[in-house]
């Protein structure tokens, strides 16, 4: 094993504990319309409240005869105006959470419009088209540029979120797995510091989705060990 890949391999060893225990990675590989929502409704909120929001959703939806886990954008779009726009859509769907502590910072809802208005304006309607993107650098940091240009995104960990929710493999490390794998090994590269997870990932016969939720979980202050049932 290369040297790199066995420091990572035993720090992980040392802070993430059992595999077992991991939080399985979220997700909704064909439902771009939920990565968006829980993307930018998970900042500095409890879990709980997001999967609330998604239930809501996803209820709604299905009381229309759709299926919400293969929403694109398009149709978050649509809903947010059948619903009289993001603040009705606020009361109705999500919750009015400001997307910041500062003063009259816009609700969520109104990031979560504009992120699905930015997306569509570059083409990107679907988690097929955000896949796409992994193989394509300018018009990956084009649409991040786009995403990070709305209210209350500026920091990109939405951005880095919806594509660990949307599961695209290969993609570059997110800011907080890479700054991780740098304290470990030294500074490396995005794409560089996953190479590095799913190296580890390969050799400790562990999956590597799995590895790079639990880093991220760990890096970012959040429980990394779940309660096994009895």
């Amino acid at each position: 094993m290369h040297s790199d890949v066995e420091k990572l391999h035993e720090a992980c060893l040392r802070d993430l504990g059992d595999p077992q225990r991991w939080f399985s990675p979220l997700g909704y590989p064909e439902s771009l319309a939920l990565c968006v929502i829980d993307s930018i409704y998970s900042t500095g909120a409890q879990r709980a409240s997001v999967e609330k929001i998604i239930a809501r959703y996803r209820g709604y939806r299905a009381a229309q005869g759709a299926d919400a886990d293969t929403d694109g954008v398009v149709e978050l779009l649509e809903n947010i105006v059948e619903l009289g726009g993001p603040d009705s859509w606020a009361t109705q769907i999500g919750n009015r959470r400001p997307t910041s502590t500062m003063a009259n910072a816009p609700l969520k809802s109104i990031a979560v419009k504009q992120v699905a208005e930015a997306l569509v304006a570059l083409d990107v309607r679907t988690s097929a088209d955000l896949r796409a993107l992994v193989e394509e650098d300018d018009r990956r940091d084009q649409v991040a540029k786009a995403w990070c240009a709305v209210p209350g995104q500026r920091s990109g960990v939405t951005w880095e979120y919806t594509l660990k929710l949307t599961q695209i493999p290969g993609a570059r490390a997110g800011r907080v797995v890479a700054s991780y794998v740098t304290r470990q090994i030294g500074a490396v590269s995005a794409e560089c510091a996953a190479e590095m997870v799913r190296e580890v990932a390969v050799s400790a016969g562990w999956n590597a989705f799995a590895l790079d939720h639990a880093i991220w979980r760990f890096e970012s202050g959040r429980p990394h060990q779940r309660d096994l049932a009895s």
